[in-house]
């Protein structure tokens, strides 16, 4: 299956310090059946210039492909991209697409509320630029003013709703993710992994804790999974 979030290019961001340590990701990904994996470094609008954040992602992706070996996961270049205010309207915002298709990992930690107006940059994404927003650990926002919004926006088919595979860690998180679950609106799982021992893939762990609540739904999550790596996998 597919892993849509993770930071395993090495020394780009917070997340894997060498190619090494990105190989060992890998590893851990292969181990708990991921056969394909999307490179999501932050991008932080602001403080990164765009030509200079992909000459070192692909410059990262590709020394970790190198590295890899005998690794048999496929890598997709990706980004987590930090939401901004009118994010719906910049339009080089497609160069940090999911392997180059609609599909655009959102962060929205920072964010001081989830009010009306980051609900129509959300939906201007899709409205304006074509372009298809994946609310990335969504279950993180749960304590966000005007959480109820975004799920309403997921509800909706504004934005896709991505989990963190390692939610069972907090129980405000644990119970969103129960919530959403139950009502269908999750989309995909993640592992959102960043080190091979502080922050390692959990993707195993977090499918069998998602079995627990609901296997149909899960199996639902799973299924979406595999059709994003089949559809990423034709371009």
């Amino acid at each position: 299956m597919l892993d849509l979030h993770t930071h395993i290019l090495p020394a780009v961001d917070d997340g894997a310090r060498t190619a090494e340590e990105g190989v060992a990701l890998l590893r851990q990904m292969q181990e708990q059946g991921v056969t394909a994996a999307v490179a999501t470094p932050h991008f932080f609008p602001g403080s990164m210039e765009l030509e200079d954040f992909l000459e070192r992602r692909n410059a990262a992706l590709k020394e970790l492909t190198a590295a890899g070996g005998d690794i048999q996961v496929k890598i997709i270049a990706g980004a987590e991209v930090l939401y901004f205010g009118g994010i719906g309207r910049f339009e080089n915002v497609r160069r940090l697409t999911v392997g180059g298709s609609r599909y655009l990992l959102l962060e929205l930690l920072g964010v001081k509320a989830i009010d009306e107006k980051v609900i129509k940059d959300i939906t201007d994404l899709g409205e304006r630029l074509d372009i298809i927003p994946v609310i990335a650990h969504t279950e993180r926002y749960c304590r966000y003013k005007g959480y109820r919004k975004l799920v309403s926006a997921i509800a909706d088919g504004r934005a896709l709703c991505q989990i963190n595979a390692g939610f069972s860690g907090s129980k405000p998180e644990t119970r969103a993710v129960k919530k959403l679950l139950r009502r269908g609106l999750i989309d995909f799982i993640a592992s959102d992994c960043h080190s091979p021992v502080s922050r390692p893939v959990k993707i195993e762990a977090g499918i069998k804790a998602l079995r627990m609540i609901s296997a149909t739904a899960t199996n639902a999550v799973i299924k979406k999974c595999n059709a994003l790596e089949e559809e990423l996998n034709k371009l």
